[in-house]
């Protein structure tokens, strides 16, 4: 049964779709980021709705934005996280329509932003307002938070909230990104949630040699040295490791899919198999990926350094390195494996580390999440999920924070969320966003409760 009645949503979805189109406008571009405007616009809702918001700013320029809707204080509070920086939306003549004009045109809003996430901050903006309205004296506080910087790394929003001001974000629960929208495979529609993420080991390999005169032959330069670690690591892959949410997820998407589909699927949960499976089996090569990363460690070369002059054969010589870690793997554990591949004679360093975080993928919450998501699709197959990504569940969790990224969406059939997400010509189906817009304020009043 509906919380409202459908000529009352359609209220509401003018309210948001109005909010959203506002929020895609702030070009809050990061690099710089430029978050305050957009934070500001928020705090002025806010407050126009009586809720007094804390308007902080991490750097100049750098906006983030926090409510609490205080309950009874029975259960811990329930935060809504989001962020407001996005992506380069660079050239901007790749694009249909402008991308910070948030054109309404063929049944979507285009822009960027309106996946990731200014569609999920407008949902959260909107729960805490219907909250207010409602008048409902919750067992919890509900928290919303909309910072900056995430896209970068967090430094100036939730790192930098978690760092210096935990008291306003701590919660139980906190309901975040990349998770809840539809997936359609086999016949069957799948909701993927996020119950843990990879987290970030940024590393340089640095090889020393022999400077010299580039007309002299120098078969172990230091170019050399790190040419031949740099192919070792494209030609060699990083040992299996499987993850309790990876697990539940091969578990209840082979089930679900069956037949020689599922079996096939099944098989991933067997180390001896499952790299034959990824590499020889799968049609489906960006899937194929996928799965890769969900049971691996992986390493990407990104940036290489060496000499400054072209008859100058450099003493040294560095590669920077995309390493990512799954739940339960620390850098010290990706840089032997790395060392097992590319032999001795290197130096290696970590320059940038980001926690993973991992949930129970049996939580009670995802219960919750499978009946409002049921209600409104009965179709819907929730799985636990884990993504190759980080977001700032990476931050919160430190605290203790269970993290679980979802912000509902009902795509059609054709659509990949992964292409849209930080694509050229980003946007949100109205119909879909309506959807789940329904399941998300549902979840979140039984969340702050009953739950």
């Amino acid at each position: 049964m509906s919380l409202f009645k459908e000529s009352e949503w359609e209220i509401i979805f003018e309210e948001t779709i109005k909010y959203l189109r506002d929020l895609i406008r702030f070009k809050t571009v990061n690099p710089p980021g430029n978050e305050k405007p957009c934070a500001e616009y928020l705090a002025e809702i806010l407050s126009s709705n009586g809720i007094e918001p804390k308007l902080l700013e991490s750097a100049p320029g750098r906006g983030n934005v926090i409510v609490r809707l205080t309950g009874t204080g029975e259960k811990p509070p329930l935060l809504l996280d989001g962020h407001l920086d996005v992506v380069s939306a660079e050239p901007e003549s790749c694009w249909k329509y402008p991308p910070f004009s948030a054109e309404v045109q063929e049944g979507y809003i285009w822009g960027r932003g309106a996946l990731d996430m200014k569609q999920a901050v407008t949902a959260n903006l909107m729960a805490v307002l219907t909250v207010k309205r409602l008048g409902i004296k919750a067992k919890r506080d509900l928290i919303f938070s909309a910072v900056a910087d995430e896209e970068a790394g967090g430094e100036f929003g939730a790192k930098w909230l978690v760092n210096n001001h935990p008291d306003l974000v701590k919660a139980e629960y906190a309901l975040g990104e990349i998770g809840g929208f539809s997936m359609e495979t086999a016949g069957k529609r799948f909701y993927p949630i996020e119950v843990a993420e990879k987290g970030v080991c940024w590393f340089r390999v640095k090889a020393k040699g022999e400077p010299g005169h580039g007309s002299i032959p120098a078969p172990e330069s230091a170019v050399i040295k790190l040419s031949r670690a740099i192919a070792e690591l494209g030609k060699n892959q990083l040992p299996y490791h499987l993850t309790p949410a990876v697990e539940e997820f091969l578990k209840a998407l082979s089930s679900k899919i069956g037949g020689v589909q599922g079996m096939v699927l099944k098989l991933l949960l067997r180390p001896g198999l499952a790299d034959f499976i990824i590499t020889k089996v799968l049609p489906d090569k960006k899937l194929a990926k996928s799965f890769w990363a969900m049971l691996h460690n992986t390493v990407n070369p990104t940036v290489v350094r060496a000499g400054e002059k072209t008859n100058i054969v450099p003493a040294t010589a560095e590669a920077e390195v995309d390493g990512r870690l799954l739940p339960g793997q620390t850098p010290e554990d990706l840089l032997s494996e790395v060392g097992e591949i590319i032999g001795g004679g290197y130096e290696l360093s970590v320059f940038k580390h980001l926690f993973p975080a991992s949930q129970d993928p049996k939580d009670p919450i995802l219960k919750i999440f499978e009946k409002h998501l049921k209600n409104y699709d009965p179709e819907a197959i929730i799985l636990p999920n884990l993504i190759p990504g980080f977001t700032n569940g990476s931050f919160y969790s430190r605290l203790g924070i269970k993290y679980f990224g979802f912000t509902p969406l009902r795509l059609k059939p054709n659509e990949s969320f992964q292409e849209l997400f930080h694509g050229f010509n980003e946007r949100v189906e109205i119909e879909g966003y309506k959807f789940g817009l329904k399941v998300f304020i549902e979840t979140v009043l039984e969340l702050i409760t009953d739950f």
